[in-house]
């Protein structure tokens, strides 16, 4: 199939969207790609945030990475992207956005068009059909501009005078053969283009005994947070342990697992100091041994104790 090494796409990625943005910061935590949620947090010039999942194939991605992906990227408000070059054995094509698990994906090129403003998007993959993204208000103006009926639109396009309703409606959009044949009858200031990077609202947390969670610390930073009606991610595979969001506040948490070495525990810190700055949040190491915290403030780093954090709040 050609596929690319994952850490090639990665570059390429980089590469194709470092002059488009306002700034870019790439998490090396873990150290491997494929353990990796997230691998590239970014600011767009207009203030938006998009956090992003690199990999040459979606088989490499499992349906918890891809939730890890947008629950932090929602808690955050930041929109949720996928970049790939195959979905199995099936190359990308440019222009189209695909999906998995309700989270955009993309090639590289198509990436790079939206970030330079070269390209709109307005083809989708719908299970195993292409469809395209339509404003079903601008349908109906049209159509009434136009003096057409529900049933002589029916007509034209080959489907029901209800199917076209629908589309006014917005709760079902065309397929390409349909939409094209809307486009001709209509005009194309009826296409919509497609957000990759819209941001999904962050659900509301409750924390229970029976969450399963990498330490008995973690469950009280969380349970803390929710408590004090944060809404509360914990995650596993990116670069901070626990993401609490309450109306315009942000905070990271980095917690240091039992069996993790202190190296391990400062890359986790530092990658997640640079997706604060991209996030414009606050971000606190969490730990209790005296010379790892003067390890860590030697770093930049603010580090406290489990008990601080709830002065926080």
């Amino acid at each position: 199939m050609g596929q690319r090494d994952p850490t090639e796409t990665l570059y390429r990625v980089i590469g194709s969207i470092y002059r488009h943005v306002e700034d870019l910061a790439v998490l090396e935590y873990p150290r491997r790609l494929y353990r990796r949620s997230i691998d590239v947090a970014v600011r767009l010039r207009d203030g938006r945030l998009a956090f992003m999942k690199v990999t040459d194939n979606t088989n490499n991605i499992s349906k918890q990475d891809v939730q890890e992906l947008k629950s932090v990227a929602s808690t955050l408000g930041a929109g949720a992207v996928i970049v790939a070059e195959y979905m199995g054995d099936r190359e990308l094509l440019d222009d189209i956005a695909y999906e998995l698990y309700n989270v955009k994906v993309v090639n590289v090129n198509t990436l790079e068009g939206v970030f330079s403003g070269r390209t709109a998007i307005y083809v989708y993959q719908s299970g195993d059909l292409l469809k395209v993204r339509i404003d079903g208000e601008a349908v109906r103006r049209r159509r009434l501009e136009e003096g057409l009926s529900l049933g002589e639109v029916a007509y034209r396009l080959g489907v029901t005078r209800r199917t076209v309703y629908e589309y006014e409606r917005g709760s079902i959009e065309p397929t390409i053969d349909k939409a094209e044949k809307l486009v001709r009858l209509l005009g194309d200031e009826i296409l919509a283009p497609i957000d990759i990077f819209e941001c999904t609202a962050p659900s509301k947390t409750k924390i229970s005994e029976a969450d399963d969670f990498d330490s008995e610390e973690e469950r009280l930073l969380a349970k803390s947070l929710a408590e004090s009606n944060f809404s509360v991610v914990h995650a596993r595979r990116t670069t901070v342990d626990i993401v609490g969001a309450k109306r315009e506040r942000r905070l990271l948490l980095v917690v240091r697992h039992g069996k993790e070495s202190f190296e391990s525990f400062r890359l986790k810190a530092l990658n997640s100091r640079r997706l604060a700055r991209i996030a414009n949040t606050e971000n606190y190491v969490v730990v209790k041994e005296r010379e790892a915290r003067r390890e860590l403030e030697g770093e930049g780093l603010k580090a406290i104790t489990l008990s601080e954090v709830r002065e926080l709040l």
